[in-house]
């Protein structure tokens, strides 16, 4: 029988489970941040799989809490960094289609309780 892997896919969104969500807010900005300095787009939309993946192995009320911190980060960072994130995030839909839906989809359900959120994911498309 093959053994069923249960070690996170992103150790970084895992360490978050149980931390307040001011500090989960900061983490992302801090995640974008480096995310934003990856040289190359597919290379950007390749680094968010993993940490939308390991949000989808979550429990719900977990990954609707990190998931809305994730938005209040994404509002708060530069521009020139939030350009970035939000075109990796549309290249990363070509490359796994499904589990980006599931996160754009709860992603627009929390929006409305995050200023900001709602006008940023429309400019997203």
């Amino acid at each position: 029988m093959a053994k069923v892997e249960d070690r996170p896919v992103d150790a970084g969104v895992a360490q978050l489970r149980g931390k307040d969500d001011a500090s989960a807010v900061e983490w992302w900005k801090g995640r974008f941040a480096l995310l934003a300095g990856v040289p190359t787009e597919v290379a950007r939309a390749g680094a968010l799989i993993p940490q939308i993946r390991e949000l989808s192995r979550l429990p719900d009320a977990e990954r609707r809490r990190l998931t809305k911190a994730r938005l209040q980060a994404a509002v708060a960072i530069p521009a020139d960094q939030r350009q970035k994130v939000m075109s990796a995030l549309s290249l990363a839909s070509a490359l796994d289609p499904a589990l980006v839906k599931g996160d754009q989809d709860l992603a627009q359900q929390l929006a409305a309780e995050v200023p900001g959120a709602s006008d940023m994911l429309m400019r997203q498309g």
